[in-house]
């Protein structure tokens, strides 16, 4: 599929936009239900500024003007119905006047939705750093941010704060004109993404000092993500990590995507969605468009690898498996990696051996491996 111009996605709902307006919004944006295969047209005029279901938050232009004032509506996926937002009082200049007062004066602009809460961005145009506030849904109560680095923000909470789990913790990052801010954190049962310096991506678990970097998300960098699987782009391929487990994935990039005719990006995908089913991926060149089947119909272990002895020879056991294919063998003894490796090995000499498994089929590889054995 070609000219799609953005994408977003979450739980069983993806959005896709056709079209551009005023030659920077995306518009003519359609909601697909993949669990039950609805199509539903959004307004063609209005571009998409957050989905959280059950509620899609959409600007809509007040005039034929489309880089002119807009107002803030609320779509429900639930029943179809729209509602404009009134916005609650305190909130600066909302959906941003045009033309404005002058550039450093602030104005308001909603950006994100849950089930409860709409957030509010309110910047100014020339060296203004942004603040954030929080509207209810219900009520019209307004909050300030409560972020700090043991707790972050949900949406979908009536409460809208919420502490993290014992070890996790927001990070401090500098501000693009000045001052400190907090990164965003994402939970997913006992391990949460949090954002750091520069656009890096770092994977944190309760209960321990885990803070492991997984990718960076600066200069067309991706990552996609739910609370199975966590996807990230590295050069020709999808690399990704299985949740709870951590057990790490590749899916190879199909040629359309990877090498898109004339096209001279460095990293050609220029957005990458995660939904309940399926993985959508797209190309920033010419509006390519990539579905394939969720990362749960890779390759899973369900009982890892396990090494045995007999004497000198050492056996790889490759545990159990769903989805697998075709496997291939890696060996490791005293830490070195042994080359054309088979499933049974030859040592001499060691104190340790650990042996790994990748295991394939059409989708991409997944690879696991054994506890070390001590050799004496």
């Amino acid at each position: 599929m070609t000219g799609v111009t953005a994408i977003q996605a979450s739980g069983d709902y993806l959005l896709l936009a056709t079209t551009v307006s005023g030659g920077f919004r995306s518009t003519g944006w359609i909601a697909i239900n993949e669990r039950l295969g609805t199509r539903t047209a959004l307004d063609p005029q209005c571009h998409v500024e957050g989905l959280g279901p059950p509620w899609v938050l959409l600007g809509c232009p007040t005039t034929s003007n489309p880089y002119g004032p807009f107002d803030a509506e609320l779509y429900s996926l639930t029943d179809g119905t729209s509602q404009t937002v009134t916005p609650s009082p305190g909130i600066q200049d909302p959906n941003c006047s045009s033309p404005p007062p002058d550039e450093m004066t602030p104005c308001a602009t909603p950006d994100a939705v849950g089930a409860d809460w709409i957030s509010w961005s309110t910047s100014c145009s020339v060296h203004c750093g942004a603040t954030f506030s929080f509207q209810n849904i219900q009520t019209g109560e307004l909050r300030d941010d409560p972020t700090n680095a043991t707790t972050f923000v949900d949406l979908d909470s009536p409460a809208l704060a919420r502490r993290t789990c014992p070890g996790v913790r927001l990070i401090r990052n500098p501000m693009p004109y000045g001052g400190m801010g907090w990164g965003s954190l994402t939970p997913y049962g006992q391990y949460a993404l949090v954002t750091g310096a520069d656009n890096n991506v770092f994977l944190e678990r309760c209960g321990a000092r885990m803070r492991e970097r997984i990718a960076n998300t600066g200069y067309g960098g991706v990552l996609a993500s739910n609370a199975k699987a966590i996807v990230w782009q590295t050069a020709s391929d999808l690399t990704g990590l299985f949740l709870p487990s951590l057990q790490k994935f590749t899916m190879p990039l199909p040629p359309a995507i990877l090498n898109p005719t004339g096209s001279g990006e460095d990293l050609p995908v220029h957005a990458l969605v995660l939904t309940s089913s399926a993985l959508y991926v797209a190309d920033g060149y010419y509006g390519s468009f990539w579905r394939t089947a969720s990362p749960a119909a890779l390759p899973r272990d369900t009982s890892r690898p396990s090494v045995t002895r007999l004497g000198k020879t050492l056996t790889c056991r490759r545990g159990r498996w769903r989805n697998a294919e075709r496997f291939s063998y890696t060996w490791r003894v005293n830490g070195v990696a042994h080359r054309g490796a088979k499933p049974t090995l030859r040592i001499g000499a060691a104190r340790s051996a650990r042996c790994g498994i990748t295991a394939s089929n059409a989708l991409g590889t997944t690879a696991a491996s054994s506890a070390p054995l001590s050799v004496r």
